[in-house]
């Protein structure tokens, strides 16, 4: 009966999981406002698209502060492992307009996903632009706004609706920034765009678009002078 149940639950999740949000955003933002100059920060994070239960994806990563306007970083996604699939990523964030007071600050990132099928060893890389509006509250309380989008360059790779080249999304989120732990939660709106047909699954939709996700992060921040 738990082997049984086990497999329900695997099953269910991957109904949800695969054909529809593989390719889009499954992880908190990565850097929402540039590190300080030589800071490395290695994170883990946990959540997913709302199926009566967020679906518990998870992914570590590590980002460096390259200079003050300038971080890198990089992350790999343990869940894809489960449905034979290898997905990483990696992309830089540069800040476009610091914040002041309750002006918001505005970031930048450039971003690629390689995703590797180990099945039949079909490979696709897809870029994702960002755009993050953050506000810096009593130098530890950072909420943001923000846009992402990916891109299917090939376009007839992607499961869900074949041909879109784009797979936007919107996130609302808050990052608690300790002297040395960061701890995040955000929430997206994943494909707004379009309406998504998972077969056998009830997901969180709004307006009947897209999907609704909850995710969670905890960061370590280690200082290098």
């Amino acid at each position: 009966m738990q082997n049984l149940i086990k497999s329900k639950y695997v099953n269910y999740i991957a109904l949800a999981f695969v054909p529809a949000l593989l390719f889009i955003s499954c992880n908190t933002t990565r850097v929402v406002k540039p590190l300080a100059k030589g800071e490395t920060r290695v994170a883990v994070d946990l959540g997913g698209p709302v199926v009566g239960f967020p679906i518990p994806m998870s992914s570590i990563s590590a980002a460096y502060g390259a200079s003050e306007k300038l971080s890198v970083f990089g992350g790999f996604h343990a869940t894809t492992l489960a449905y034979n699939a290898l997905q990483f990523d990696a992309g830089v964030n540069c800040s476009l307009l610091e914040t002041n007071k309750w002006k918001p600050g505005i970031s930048g990132s450039l971003i690629l996903n390689p995703i590797i099928d180990l099945r039949v060893g079909n490979s696709s890389i897809f870029p994702e632009t960002a755009f993050n509006f953050y506000w810096l509250l009593k130098d530890r309380h950072v909420p943001f706004i923000g846009l992402t989008n990916w891109y299917d360059i090939a376009k007839g790779a992607v499961e869900l609706e074949k041909g879109k080249l784009m797979h936007p999304a919107l996130y609302l989120g808050y990052n608690y920034e300790g002297a040395k732990w960061i701890f995040g939660i955000e929430a997206k709106w994943l494909n707004f765009n379009k309406t998504l047909m998972i077969p056998q699954v009830e997901h969180t939709s709004i307006g009947g678009k897209g999907a609704a996700g909850v995710y969670f992060k905890a960061a370590y921040r280690i200082f290098k002078k």
